[in-house]
């Protein structure tokens, strides 16, 4: 009888323990058979006695910022950040004895940080792609609660709401709004190029809300409180679909000032954030997606905020003979079989060069030994004379077998592959190099287009 109820005692914690061991899934994917992995390095459930901040930086840490100090008449002050009751919480007060910090720029057209103090914190570690879910209530004030992600020359605001607004329609406290923003060098003031709102039964602060925003390669869907709201998509959005690089994420409050400045009798006020979650796809591929599709930087490292991430930026290099022939197109070519950009190899005459050469990142292939496949996606235009490309590894060194593309059909993106072995483990400078060999070009002209390389252990 003692052997039964032991052997009972122990079946129920095996029950109990694969139960609470199951994974949690988006709430609109509770019955979803997609993998969903969360990515710890950006998700948290602040149920600790303090923020972790080798995850998140919180904002004006000794006096130092990243980016920005917040919207001006407010500024980012440390002391507004706590966790609370398993909650981040990012308080706004009034405090005009605040020792603020510096001066708004020029284009927020207010020139000077007073009154109000707000608070931001943001993640050091990047991802591209994925679920992002988060359960929040707004700030019952003038006041914005801010979910949003920044990256090369580039924003998305899965929200930014305000709790009440003091100037002008208060339709914005009852909608969920997304946006993408355009910072592309040169482009016009007006960087905000999408957005789509969607209307809530109740005000953002009156209650916690679960949004959602699932962020593919080609598009967003919208969720609230689990539910699919709107869904957008690449082909429809057309130039202002820009987001193709990996984006650190942001919480902060802000004042709109378009919508009033909240005065000292209606602070402080709490944003809360009860958790943020970002799951993912499984993916076998072994090296960094943006930049070997030619959209953005290479990143050797995490960048710990407020450090800067453009000194850590590495890009693909192709020198000044080989440029003649070898480029990166531009966004506006809108040749590309993800994200907007590849490399375009094109000659109008007998190509008599003995080689050209595309170089990517010092580091950016890290390889241990074993078998290997590396694939690339590739578009021939009309009779081109490009008939195979061949890729090298350079440390330690390695020139793979040619990639014949003489089969491929014209116009139209695909898969081409070559396998390899590698011997040894790569060096800390160890890079891919794209190469076009006259003796593989033949005729006049060619125009061939790659994107999406990849390298996969088999």
């Amino acid at each position: 009888m003692n052997l039964l109820k032991n052997s009972l005692f122990i079946t129920s914690l095996l029950i109990c323990s694969s139960v609470i061991a199951a994974p949690v899934m988006p709430l609109s994917e509770q019955n979803s058979q997609k993998n969903w992995v969360l990515n710890q390095d950006v998700s948290d459930e602040f149920n600790g006695a303090k923020l972790d901040t080798f995850k998140w930086y919180v904002q004006g840490t000794d006096q130092q910022f990243y980016l920005w100090k917040g919207r001006a008449p407010s500024q980012f002050a440390p002391h507004n950040v706590r966790l609370e009751n398993g909650m981040l919480k990012l308080r706004t007060q009034w405090q005009p004895d605040y020792p603020f910090v510096g001066a708004p720029p020029a284009r927020q057209e207010i020139d000077k940080f007073e009154n109000i103090t707000t608070a931001a914190v943001i993640s050091h570690h990047t991802f591209l792609y994925g679920y992002m879910e988060v359960r929040v209530k707004i700030p019952d004030a003038a006041m914005t609660g801010a979910f949003w992600g920044t990256g090369y020359q580039q924003e998305l605001d899965v929200f930014e709401l305000i709790g009440r607004v003091k100037t002008g329609s208060r339709k914005p406290e009852k909608r969920f709004v997304t946006s993408i923003h355009d910072w592309r060098p040169g482009h016009p003031k007006k960087n905000k190029v999408w957005k789509h709102g969607h209307d809530l039964p109740e005000r953002t602060a009156e209650r916690f809300y679960t949004y959602g925003v699932e962020w593919l390669p080609d598009g967003l869907k919208m969720y609230l409180d689990g539910e699919l709201v709107h869904h957008a998509t690449q082909k429809e959005m057309g130039d202002t679909w820009l987001l193709n690089n990996p984006l650190e994420l942001w919480f902060d409050s802000e004042v709109f000032p378009w919508h009033g400045i909240p005065e000292e009798h209606e602070l402080p006020v709490d944003f809360e954030i009860d958790y943020v979650r970002v799951w993912q796809q499984p993916n076998d591929n072994l090296l960094q997606p943006a930049f070997f599709g030619f959209e953005g930087p290479y990143l050797s490292e995490v960048v710990y905020k407020p450090e800067s991430r453009n000194g850590y930026q590495k890009f693909w290099w192709i020198d000044d003979k080989s440029s003649n022939y070898l480029n990166i197109t531009e966004h506006d070519d809108f040749v590309f079989n993800t994200g907007r950009k590849s490399l375009k190899f094109a000659h109008q005459k007998p190509f008599t060069e003995n080689e050209v050469v595309a170089f990517a990142a010092d580091g950016s292939i890290d390889l241990s030994p074993g078998n290997y496949q590396l694939t690339m996606k590739v578009l021939k235009k009309n009779a081109s004379g490009l008939k195979a490309i061949t890729a090298i590894l350079e440390d330690p060194w390695q020139v793979l077998k040619p990639i014949d593309i003489s089969k491929v059909e014209v116009n139209q993106w695909t898969q081409v592959e070559t396998q390899f072995v590698q011997q040894k483990t790569s060096s800390g400078k160890d890079r891919l190099r794209i190469v076009i060999r006259k003796e593989d070009v033949q005729g006049d002209a060619s125009e061939v287009y790659i994107d999406d390389i990849n390298i996969i252990k088999l």
